[in-house]
């Protein structure tokens, strides 16, 4: 029975939309102003020129850092008064690297060599006590409040949402965002939300042709946190009838020094199609540090018009004084929409992606509630689209990132970014409205 109840801890990712060798990372060092630098880059596989995913860069000792992207791409700011101590480069697979932040900024560029460690199973003795691929999901769900804060902390980092609509992206949109958590991972069924607050936000011209919702935000993402909600979770995946077709413990790979569980999984709904991916668990304590999954949503081979049909999803999390947290989350679903008024079909791949860059646990004061930004996409939030062009100047990765090129020279065929950032921070509502997510495209009005 455990396995079943523990389907929750992988089908949660399906619902949210959310390489072992020597590394080298390129940085780069940029004085922001007299009170703040940036370094920014990115991580490479040293024999393939291969981008390192989900690498975790940070000021060593402290809650600052962030992660690289899917394409290895990264951009850290933080306090001038940090430039004496240390950076931290780790990524599981790989020894940690830690070097002092005086010397990268003064070498340019900045070459950082993560070396591989890892070992297959083939080469391990499996005894008669060795817990099951089952056993350890299980004792992962039990350790969650041992493992993870359960205490209010308050989390600073950057939110982005884009999509395509028939093979050309539509709309971008990024903001800073704080997200106060009143509980952390205290086990409660009925545990409120995080409150999300907006701080800044710039968003393109919304370019679709279809009359559609969009259905992703931050608020969706903090939800399917499974770890953090694991109840209700659990609860949901019985409701479900999820069963497990595989569940194995494929390799143990590191963390720096410590050994991890890697474990493989497939997962059956006749009511929301087959999920498969992977959970990386510490040995040590049980602690889930990242988890991966690609769901078909296609039950019964049905394809549902406006409903994802396809979806990946990666979650990490990151230790701070001896507890884990959330540090990173990664979505994208792909939708099949058909107009029957029009009987166009749109073909649409959303994304979705949010990095944590700082964590506060002491003496934390909750957000006001006036300021928690509504369960929408970040699209639908005029009120927030106070555009200031000086904040954004230093954070500059979605320009600078070859990989967006594309997303870039599709949006500017009408207008430069800048323009469009500038006036949709203006943007006010015209008419009586009565829902602050009403949105208002070709004259027409949307409600989400």
């Amino acid at each position: 029975m455990f396995v079943k109840k523990n389907v929750a801890f992988v089908r949660l990712f399906a619902l949210l939309f959310i390489h072992l060798l020597p590394v080298m990372a390129f940085l780069y060092a940029v004085p922001v102003q007299a009170q703040e630098l940036v370094l920014s880059g990115k991580v490479l596989s040293v024999g393939g020129g291969q981008p390192v995913a989900f690498a975790n860069i940070g000021i060593n000792g402290y809650a600052i850092g962030t992660v690289s992207n899917e394409r290895g791409e990264f951009e850290l700011h933080f306090p001038e008064k940090f430039a004496g101590d240390s950076l931290q480069v780790s990524c599981i697979g790989y020894y940690a690297y830690t070097a002092p932040i005086a010397d990268l900024l003064a070498m340019k560029p900045v070459q950082i060599a993560l070396v591989s460690r890892a070992y297959s199973l083939e080469t391990v003795t499996i005894t008669p006590n060795d817990l099951s691929a089952g056993e350890i999901v299980q004792r992962a769900m039990q350790h969650i409040p041992d493992n993870y804060i359960v205490n209010p902390y308050l989390m600073d980092g950057f939110y982005r949402e884009y999509f395509k609509e028939n093979g050309t992206y539509a709309a971008f949109a990024e903001a800073a965002v704080s997200i106060y958590d009143p509980l952390g991972y205290l086990p409660n069924m009925n545990k409120p939300a995080e409150t999300v607050k907006v701080n800044q936000l710039r968003v393109s011209d919304i370019c679709n042709k279809g009359k559609y919702v969009l259905y992703i935000d931050v608020n969706f993402a903090l939800r399917g946190n499974l770890l953090r909600n694991s109840e209700f979770w659990q609860l949901f995946a019985r409701q479900t009838k999820t069963d497990v077709e595989r569940l194995n413990t494929d390799s143990i790979v590191y963390d720096g020094k410590q050994p991890v569980y890697c474990i493989g999984y497939v997962l059956e709904s006749k009511k929301s199609g087959t999920y498969r991916g992977r959970l990386f668990i510490r040995k040590a304590d049980y602690a889930v540090l990242r988890v991966e999954i690609t769901a078909d949503n296609l039950p019964d081979g049905r394809e549902g018009n406006g409903a994802p049909y396809r979806s990946k999803a990666v979650m990490t999390y990151k230790e701070y004084n001896g507890k884990l947290y959330l540090n990173y989350v990664n979505a994208s679903h792909d939708v099949f929409y058909y107009d029957y008024e029009t009987q166009q079909r749109y073909d649409l791949n959303f994304y979705a992606e949010l990095t944590i860059n700082n964590i506060n646990t002491k003496d934390v004061t909750p957000l006001p509630e006036n300021t928690r930004a509504k369960q929408s996409s970040i699209f639908y939030h005029p009120r927030y689209r106070t555009y200031d062009p000086e904040y954004w100047q230093t954070y500059n990765l979605f320009e600078t990132s070859p990989a967006n090129k594309q997303i870039i020279d599709d949006l500017e065929k009408q207008r430069p970014l800048k323009d469009q950032y500038a006036a949709n921070g203006k943007l006010k509502f015209t008419g009586n409205e009565t829902y602050e997510s009403d949105y208002y495209h070709e004259g027409y009005r949307y409600r989400h």
